[in-house]
């Protein structure tokens, strides 16, 4: 297949990314390409790597990133004669979708988000708003990460037909139980608790909607010695750093490649949000054994089975954050058990490989 690939996010090919959505971009594409398939990238780089990263400069986001993109996706779609368009991001949706029409080819778009997530203020609804209406825009293909997201587009009258399930993905041999593909470095390791109390960690963006005010609360509640360890940062740490104190330790943003030897020093992961996608700590978290205490939202309970491979609770809920912590906590064997089968759980249906699978067998369908 033919594939041009369309992304608002500047994608490395050489150095670590921290975003999920970046990470993604790098792997299908990749990915794709070992398999035989003719692959080209558009992003917003003012510095590509690689021959098949066509890139375009916008001087804005917002008028002049999506008309670049449209010009240099139908150039570059008819020089290369492709089959398909995929627009990973919000702003590539409707470019993509032009370029398609322009090109006579099908557009996919890719969905990776809540279609509700909480709004504040005019900003956010506006914001909202602009997503949904991108999404109702007579797209042929919705590649989404998890059934939640699905039902969400059914509900909005997106045809079932059109709509793709190519879940999420984690490395299962950089993520990993019994090795570390890069160990912590000091500047990480240094500040790490060295206490005998039960280490909770989180990794991922210190916003509002992550329910972080929820998960300190339910430290309080539980009953063992506790030490909070964040990797991330974002508009609320300053808050929550004075609302939690000496008891957690706030690492800043930490770069991809120290991601997985992270994992080894939680005692549990927790993430107490109160909406998602899929997201792909949980599976990161899992592949590394590490047993997950999380919220019932978005795609999360399509991840973790209850009681099987991790545990749930509602969201907004910390006494069930903090219950589930103290179970955690008080029996081994049940730690044991729910790492065990949460590693299990990941290797075969969200590794690389078979996302890439799934990514063909339903390009394939598109455009036929």
């Amino acid at each position: 297949m033919r594939v041009l690939y369309l992304t608002e996010e500047a994608i490395s090919f050489s150095d670590a990314m921290v975003r999920g959505g970046a990470i993604h971009v790098r792997n299908v594409v990749t990915g794709l390409r070992d398999r035989g398939h003719d692959v080209t990238l558009v992003d917003w780089n003012d510095a590509p790597e690689r021959p098949f990263q066509l890139s375009v400069s916008p001087r804005t986001r917002f008028v002049d990133g999506p008309l670049r993109t449209l010009g240099h996706a139908v150039r570059v779609g008819d020089r290369r004669n492709v089959d398909v368009i995929v627009s990973k991001t919000r702003k590539t949706y409707l470019p993509g979708l032009f370029a398609a029409r322009r090109l006579g080819v099908p557009h996919v778009v890719h969905v990776g988000s809540s279609l509700d997530p909480p709004v504040e203020g005019l900003t956010g609804r506006l914001d909202l708003a602009s997503f949904g209406a991108r999404l109702r825009a007579p797209h042929d293909g919705y590649f989404v990460v998890c059934a939640h997201i699905g039902d969400q587009l059914r509900e909005r009258g997106v045809a079932p037909d059109r709509i793709f399930d190519v879940r999420n993905a984690v490395d299962v041999d950089r993520f990993h139980p019994d090795r570390v593909p890069t160990p912590l470095a000091d500047r990480f390791r240094d500040p790490l608790p060295s206490d005998d109390g039960l280490v909770v960690g989180y990794v991922g963006g210190l916003q509002p909607y992550k329910g972080l005010d929820d998960l300190a609360d339910a430290l309080d509640r539980t009953e063992r010695d506790w030490h909070l360890l964040v990797a991330g940062d974002g508009p609320e740490r300053d808050r929550l750093d004075a609302r939690v104190g000496e008891q957690a330790t706030f690492l800043g943003s930490v770069p991809y490649e120290q991601i997985p030897a992270l994992y080894h020093e939680f005692d549990a992961f927790a993430l107490p949000s109160h909406t998602e996608g899929l997201p792909r700590v949980v599976l990161e978290a899992q592949a590394t054994a590490t047993p997950v205490v999380a919220t019932r939202v978005g795609g999360v309970p399509e991840v973790i089975e209850d009681g099987e491979t991790g545990l749930l609770c509602d969201p907004h809920d910390p006494k069930g954050l903090a219950d589930a912590l103290d179970r955690l906590a008080a029996d081994a064997g049940e730690r044991d058990r729910l790492e065990r089968q949460g590693r299990a759980a990941v290797e075969t249906e969200f590794s690389w490989p078979a996302l890439y699978e799934r990514y063909e067998r339903y390009l394939r369908q598109v455009i036929e």
